[in-house]
C-alpha cells in the first residue's frame, strides 16, 4: 500500500503513522499545497546567521513535492540565496533572475519538485527527474544506456538540492531525502543518479550512492563526479548505514541492479568509497611510497613524518576520486575547502597569484604525486585564485574541513603532524626566498 498517497495525485496527507516508529520520529511528514497562505524563504542573504539560528527540529518540519507554481517559486528563491549568493555563482548561472531573485532553469518545468517547510518558510529543496519522461541534463557522462534494461523506464537524477545554511547540520536534510527515496521506491525506479562536487563525496556516500566512473567538468560546477543510488539494495544500504533503510525495509529489495552495475562498472566497488571499506591496495601501495620520499621532498608531502598506522587513520576519513586526463578538478574562484593529495599522476595548476598590492605573480606548475593543493583555502578562506587540470590519469585523496575537524578528536597526535606539513608547504609556495614560487592551493 502507497505510504505517500500524495505523491500518486491521489487524496493526500500526512505518511507518519504508516511509517516504523524510529522512522516517524526522524522524517516528520510529507504533504502536498501546505495549507499556508503565503510561502516564505528566509529574507536576506543565505550567509550564516550569528546568533540564534532557529534550527529545525523533526517534529516542526513537514516535506512536500510541490504542485503549485506558487510552490515552485518559492523553490526557486530558496536556490538562488544559496547558489547564487552564498556560493557567489551569479558567473556561473545565466539563467538566474536577478529582478525576482529566483533560479529556474529549462528542466524545472518537467521535474518532480520537493521542498521542507518549517514554521512556513522554505528551508531545503531538491528535485528530481525521469528518464522515462526525456532526457537528463549532462545524460552523456552517466553512460545510462549501458543500464538497460533499466534504462529508461526506471531511472532519474535527483539534482538542485539546496539546503539552507541555518539548518545544516539538523535532520533536515535527511527528512527530505528519505522522502524522494520513497517516492523512487513508489514510482519503480531502480537507479537514481547524481552529478557530485568533491567537497560532497561524504554526504553522498552515507546515504548510499556510489561513484562508477571518473568525473567531468560540468559547465557549473566545475568538476564533479557521477553516482549513482541503486534503489532497491537494501543489503548495501544497510552496510552504509544510510538514513533510507528503515524505508527500504518497507519494500521488496535485490541484488539484481548491483549485479547490472558491476557487470557494466567493475570499477564500481573502487572508483570511490571510503578507503576504510576500499578491498582492492593499490591505493594502500600509493600511500605506502608517499611515506617513504626522500627527505628532500619533505618541504611538499603532506604525509612526512607520518608513520603508517598514521596515514591509515588520516585516509580512513577521506575519500578517493580518479581523474582523467583534461579533468579541471579546480578552477579559480570555485567554493569549498578540501584538501587535495595526489596519490598518484600529475596536475598542472595556472593562476594568477597576488603577493603583495602591488605584485602580481603568474603560477604556471606541475604537481606529482606526494603534492597537495587546496590548503591555503582550507586554512584561511580565501578565493582560490588557480586552476588544476590533470595530465594524465590520477588518483586523488580529498579531505575535506569536516575529515580534518575529526582529526583532531580523534587523533590529536596525527593532527598535529599533518597541520605542522600543511604549514611547511604553505610557508613553501608563498615565500619567495624559499623559490618555491606560490602553488595552487587557494585555487
Amino acid at each position: 500500500m502507497p505510504l505517500f498517497h500524495g505523491f500518486m495525485n491521489r487524496h493526500v496527507t500526512s505518511f507518519e503513522a504508516t511509517l516504523p516508529t524510529s522512522l516517524r520520529e526522524s522524517t516528520g511528514d510529507i504533504v502536498e499545497n501546505p495549507s499556508v497562505e503565503d510561502l516564505r524563504i528566509h529574507h536576506g542573504s543565505a550567509k550564516r546567521s550569528s546568533g540564534s539560528s532557529g534550527r529545525a527540529r523533526a517534529s516542526d518540519v513537514t516535506v512536500h513535492r510541490a504542485t503549485t507554481e506558487q510552490e515552485r517559486e518559492a523553490i526557486y528563491r530558496l536556490r538562488y540565496q544559496v547558489y547564487i549568493e552564498e556560493m557567489n555563482g551569479a558567473n556561473r548561472h545565466g539563467e538566474a533572475n536577478a529582478q525576482n531573485q529566483q533560479l529556474k532553469d529549462s528542466w524545472d518545468d518537467r521535474a518532480h519538485h520537493f521542498y521542507a517547510m518549517h514554521r512556513g518558510t522554505v528551508v531545503a529543496c531538491a528535485r528530481f527527474m525521469m528518464r522515462r519522461n526525456g532526457p537528463l541534463e549532462c545524460e552523456e557522462h552517466f553512460n545510462l544506456e549501458r543500464f538497460v534494461p533499466s534504462y529508461p523506464d526506471s531511472i532519474g537524477m535527483t539534482s538542485r538540492l539546496a539546503l539552507h545554511p541555518e539548518h545544516r547540520g539538523s535532520h533536515l536534510l535527511k527528512q527530505l531525502t528519505c522522502a524522494i527515496y520513497q517516492f523512487l521506491r513508489e514510482e519503480h525506479i531502480q537507479f537514481n543518479f547524481i552529478d557530485c562536487h568533491t567537497r560532497l563525496l561524504p554526504l553522498y556516500s552515507k546515504l548510499g550512492f556510489r561513484a562508477y566512473r571518473p568525473g567531468f567538468n560540468h559547465a557549473q560546477y566545475t568538476y564533479v563526479v557521477p553516482m549513482v543510488l541503486v534503489v532497491d539494495d537494501l543489503e548495501f544500504l544497510e552496510q552504509v548505514k544510510s538514513p533510507f533503510v528503515p524505508v527500504a525495509r518497507l519494500y521488496p529489495s535485490s541484488l539484481n541492479g548491483r549485479r547490472l552495475l558491476l557487470s557494466q562498472f567493475p570499477d564500481a566497488a573502487t572508483v570511490l568509497v571510503p578507503p576504510s571499506h576500499k578491498p582492492a591496495h593499490s591505493t594502500e601501495l600509493m600511500l605506502e611510497r608517499l611515506i617513504h620520499q626522500p627527505e628532500q621532498s619533505a618541504p611538499s608531502n603532506m604525509l612526512h613524518g607520518l608513520l603508517i598506522e598514521d596515514v591509515t587513520v588520516l585516509a580512513s576519513l577521506g575519500h578517493y576520486v580518479s581523474c582523467q586526463i583534461g579533468d579541471a578538478v579546480l578552477r579559480a574562484g570555485d567554493p569549498g575547502r578540501d584538501i587535495f593529495l595526489i596519490l598518484d599522476g600529475r596536475f598542472q595548476v595556472t593562476g594568477r597569484f597576488r603577493h603583495t598590492p602591488d605584485d602580481e605573480i603568474q603560477v604556471s606548475k606541475i604537481l606529482a604525486a606526494g603534492d597537495v593543493f587546496g590548503e591555503i583555502r582550507f586554512l584561511t578562506d580565501e578565493i582560490r585564485y588557480a586552476s588544476v587540470v590533470a595530465l594524465e590519469h590520477s588518483t586523488l585523496l580529498v579531505l575535506n574541513a569536516k575529515a580534518m575537524d575529526r582529526l583532531v578528536i580523534t587523533a590529536p597526535k596525527v593532527a598535529a603532524k599533518v597541520f605542522r606539513n600543511i604549514a611547511r608547504i604553505v610557508v613553501a609556495r608563498l615565500c619567495p626566498a624559499n623559490d618555491f614560487p606560490p602553488g595552487p592551493s587557494s585555487p
